[in-house]
This record gives structure tokens, sequence and C-alpha cells, in this order.
């Protein structure tokens, strides 16, 4: 390879694994240039499967299967009644065996790229590690939106406006939805409905010459979900899967990862709710404590709007939280949840961010930012001063052995301004003029 080819090899690749300022080793160099080699050779129009050998019988049930899907294909969007490839449903058509029949070719198709498979126990471990699925305990999954066949696992998507917790689940069969298969016989995993539909037909096709479409988005999905390849992942961030890497945070809780994180931050069309909360796959609410460490990471000069976000959303869950059931129910992350769990989600939001409000606002930590107009008392003053219970339950639980919100809270029960001297409790606004200060002058 010419040098200067080469040299722009590195620069790229540099680039997108954003390591920049890093001193790569000569295996490092010859390892990144290998791994760029293989994403560039991954497509291909076209793919023979030679490594797979189907028996006469084998054969027919992939022929059966492919001729059942592609005339219902052919009568639903030749209707009148078509709307989109969104809308076409083969429930009642497609079966659990022609998934698995998919998830059979899609192995072969990924084996034939060249996609390195994780073992059994790695796949296990990624799996639970990325979407929370334990396939230990598959009966505790939110059977409102799992299914689990012999196979695999399907992760129902909703699309938000069009469908509900009432009908997701007649929505299966839908081959151009963003579900998730997970396929533990092959350790693989794809979105959309695999199925035999991959094979190219013609007059040549047989058991032993199968071709299939030679497209790299299952190879990179893969590489990228399961052995976290970041050139897979720019790879798919340039091919427009970027709302399916979102899903990945919003739907599944998968905030370790930063460049998904920021993903979502920037997302306008994501409430601040669903950017920093939702509910993880057994229903139960949860915090995106690894996007909140992020802004915690990069709330400098350059990402303030981070910052800003957070504290959006931090405002507007502490008031949310001690609102009525009614209020709560307008956020369906919120509902059903027990008031111990709300005061547990506040105390996990103030300690990540209040380093932040130190950060800026000094050791003081409580006070008015004068760059960005917000603060510590205004984001967590009903919560702390007005809600007592909240404050017994937090030091009642040793402060969920939370460092940063500890030190907060023995920081303003050692504040002479912030307790009421004659009651001994924090309820700043009741002060008296001659023994306390205002809350204007706190702010």
């Amino acid at each position: 390879m010419k040098r200067q080819t080469f040299i722009k090899l590195l620069f790229i690749a540099i680039i997108i694994v954003g390591c920049e300022n890093a001193k790569k080793t000569k295996e490092d160099v010859v390892s990144t240039k290998e791994e760029m080699r293989q994403v560039e050779d991954v497509r291909s129009d076209t793919l023979m499967l030679t490594a797979m050998k189907l028996t006469d019988k084998e054969w027919l049930e992939v022929k059966s299967s492919y001729d059942k899907l592609v005339n219902a294909l052919d009568e639903i969007m030749s209707g009148d009644d078509y709307e989109g490839s969104l809308y076409v449903n083969l429930s009642g058509i497609a079966t659990s065996n022609d998934v698995s029949l998919g998830g059979m070719m899609l192995y072969y198709k990924l084996k034939q790229q060249g996609y390195q498979f994780l073992p059994d126990n790695e796949y296990v471990e990624r799996i639970k590690y990325v979407f929370g699925i334990d396939y230990n305990h598959l009966d505790t999954l939110n059977k409102n939106k799992f299914i689990s066949y012999k196979d695999y696992i399907v992760a129902l998507n909703p699309m938000s406006n069009i469908d509900s917790e009432d009908n997701i689940l007649s929505k299966e069969f839908y081959p151009y939805r963003e579900h998730l298969y997970f396929f533990k016989k092959f350790n693989l995993c794809t979105v959309q409905m695999p199925s035999v539909l991959l094979i190219e037909m013609d007059e040549n096709t047989n058991k032993d010459n199968i071709n299939v479409c030679g497209d790299s988005i299952d190879y990179h999905w893969n590489n990228y979900v399961l052995n976290d390849n970041k050139i897979s992942l720019a790879w798919l961030l340039n091919n427009g899967k970027e709302k399916e890497l979102k899903d990945l945070l919003v739907n599944f809780g998968y905030d370790k990862d930063d460049k998904i994180n920021e993903l979502v931050l920037n997302d306008d069309n994501l409430s601040i709710m669903d950017k920093f909360m939702g509910r993880d796959i057994y229903g139960k609410p949860q915090i995106h404590e690894g996007i909140l460490r992020f802004v915690e990471r990069l709330s400098d000069e350059n990402h303030s709007d981070y910052f800003v976000k957070a504290s959006t959303f931090v405002e507007q869950i502490a008031y949310i939280l001690e609102r009525e059931d009614e209020k709560q129910k307008e956020y369906s992350q919120l509902e059903g949840m027990t008031l111990e769990e709300r005061h547990k989600m506040i105390a996990y939001v103030v300690n990540t961010l209040q380093p932040l409000y130190e950060k800026y606002n000094g050791q003081d930590g409580y006070g008015h930012l004068d760059k960005y107009n917000i603060g510590i008392v205004d984001c967590f003053w009903s919560a702390f001063f007005d809600d007592h219970e909240l404050l017994k339950d937090i030091e009642a639980n040793d402060c969920y052995n939370l460092p940063n919100l500890t030190r907060l809270i023995q920081k303003i029960k050692q504040d002479e301004r912030l307790v009421n001297k004659q009651t001994g409790i924090m309820e700043p606004w009741n002060w008296s003029p001659e023994t306390s200060v205002s809350r204007d002058t706190l702010i």
C-alpha cells in the first residue's frame, strides 16, 4: 500500500475511534488497518452461501417458506389498501418457524462475510450488558414487549401514535418494522424480522446454489452491538442507522456509549424525560445514569448545553414526582412508581449532578448560576425543603451510599441560613427576617 494511502486510512481511523491524542504502537496501526480493510471488503451485491449445506428436506422447507412469504407480500403490496412497507402484516401467514429459518440464513450470510461470532457464554453476557436480557430469567421479561420462542426472542418496538400495549402483540410479524430479534442458537441479533426472503431466487437456485443479498447492515450491527467495534459504529451512523442506535438507549437503557448518549441528547424529537429516564425490560422505571455521567464529564464551556438539558430534566422530575398520581400518568416513565422509588430516583439525579453545580458555582454548591440561570436550589427546592419525607427516606437509607448526595445534605444541614432555628427544620421560606436571609439572597 502506498504511504499516502496508509496515512489517510490511519487518520480516518483515529478520528472515528476518538483517539486523536493517543500514540499508537506499530501493532495497533497494523490492527486498525486490517480492521478497516475488512470493513471495506464486507459489502457485496450478492453472496453465495458456500458454507451452508442443506438436505433435500431442509431445502424444501426453505423453498416452501420463500414461496409462501413472496406470494403474501405480492398480494398485500398490490392491494388498494396498501399504505407502505411499515404496515405490511404477515400475521396468520408467517410463523416462528419462518423467522427461525431467516435466522439460519442470516447466520450463514454473516459467516460468509467473515463476521467473528462470540462464544456462547460471551454472547449471553453481552446481551445482558447491552439489552438487560438475562437468559437465565427469561420468564421475568415484560410480556407486553417480549415474546420468547425456542430459537429466538423478539423485542417488539412500538411506533409512537400508532401502537399501544393493547395492540403491539398483534404486530409481531411485520417484516419491515424495527423489532429486535435475538438468536441464542446462532449468537446474533438483528433489527427487522429475518426470513428466507434474503435469498435472491432465480432458475439456478437450489440447495447447493443459494445466493443472498450482500448488504452489510447486519454485519455492522452485530459487529458493534456484540463486539463493540467502533468502526462498525461509525459505519452505522454514516448509513442511516441513527434511530436504531438511539433506540438502544431509549428502549433498553443502554447508556454506556458516549456517542449514543450524545446522539440522544442532541435529538430534539425526544422529550427531556425520554432522554434521561425510561423503563427497563422488566417494566420498572429507571434513570439513564450513564447519560448523566456523560453530562458530568462533558459539561464544560464547550458543552454547556448538555448541562442545561440535564438541569431541565432535574427541574421537571423534581416537580412531577411531587405531584398527584394523575399528573404522573402523563409520563409513562413514572406511572406506577412507589413513593420510595420516586425518592430514590431524585437522590440518584442529585448525586450525579451535584459535582456540576459545584464546578460552576464554586464550593457553595447551591446558588444561582450567573451564566446559565440554573441552580441547585431552583431544581430541588420543593424536593428538599417542602417534602420532609424525602429527606427522611434518603437518610434512612444512608443516602443510598451516594457520596455527592451525602456531602450535599451534610452541607445544607450545617448551613444556618437553610434551617429554621425555632423548629430545626429545613424550611427557609418560613424564616423570620431578623434571623435569616430571603430566598432571593440565597439564589
